[in-house]
């Protein structure tokens, strides 16, 4: 069964502190982890969300954690100035892509309301199709909203 958690997956200790620190003051379990470890971390707590880097590390760990018989959706901070903020659902996983310098705040509400979504379908029946998901989701990271198809 999942639990109502978060696994921050990033080498670099400041940001990791600070993304912990905003997720437990919305009352959200976090846990912090080397991108090393995290994978193990992942497949243990089976946490609903996921956050990491896209350093090459933080990468290969998304793509890992996609593989996954359940994969939790992916929080990928990246720090480069080309990408932008922008919600994807590759069919098995929602990643949304974060750019930095980040707005705590708008980032710990973001996955607040993450869990509680994912919270809220897993107790809904599944749909006769099979999906899992609907079709769109309106999504705000804290810059501007993104629909997911």
């Amino acid at each position: 069964m999942r639990r109502n958690a978060v696994v921050v997956a990033d080498d670099e200790a400041i940001r990791t502190g600070k993304v912990l620190q905003w997720l437990e003051s919305q009352d959200v379990s976090a846990y912090g982890t080397s991108d090393q470890t995290a994978l193990d971390m992942v497949r243990e707590l089976k946490p609903r969300v996921v956050v990491c880097s896209d350093k090459p590390d933080g990468m290969s760990f998304c793509h890992a954690v996609r593989e996954l018989p359940e994969p939790p959706m992916v929080v990928v901070l990246s720090e480069d100035p080309q990408l932008r903020d922008d919600v994807y659902f590759d069919g098995r996983t929602v990643i949304a892509v974060v750019r930095a310098p980040v707005r705590m705040a708008a980032l710990s509400r973001f996955i607040s309301t993450a869990l509680h979504i994912a919270a809220r379908l897993d107790r809904t029946d599944t749909p006769a199709d099979g999906r899992t998901l609907p079709a769109e989701f309106l999504f705000h990271i804290g810059r501007t909203a993104r629909t997911v198809h």
